[in-house]
């Protein structure tokens, strides 16, 4: 379990306002890491992960603006869909 640093944690894509969707290529991440993303939002709404080495997609777990990666990843690639209120 680990704090993600910018290098790990990488924003592909971004839309919204109010409300914002943020896409982010993950690296190396494993079970129960968090990431901070307090630089896009105020507050997370929904967080979903795509693991490359895992079938299927999991829902993260939220508080605040830090999400946690959920299980079944070790050391993996992954996609962060996050949505939440914009800051």
């Amino acid at each position: 379990m680990a704090v993600l640093s910018n290098q790990q944690v990488q924003k592909v894509w971004a839309d919204g306002v109010a409300d914002k969707a943020v896409l982010y290529a993950l690296r190396k991440v494993t079970t129960l890491d968090t990431a901070d993303l307090s630089g896009e939002f105020l507050i997370v709404k929904q967080a979903a992960f795509l693991g490359a080495t895992v079938s299927g997609v999991a829902a993260g777990v939220i508080a605040g603006t830090v999400v946690t990666v959920p299980a079944g990843m070790t050391n993996d690639a992954a996609w962060l869909l996050a949505w939440g209120c914009s800051a």
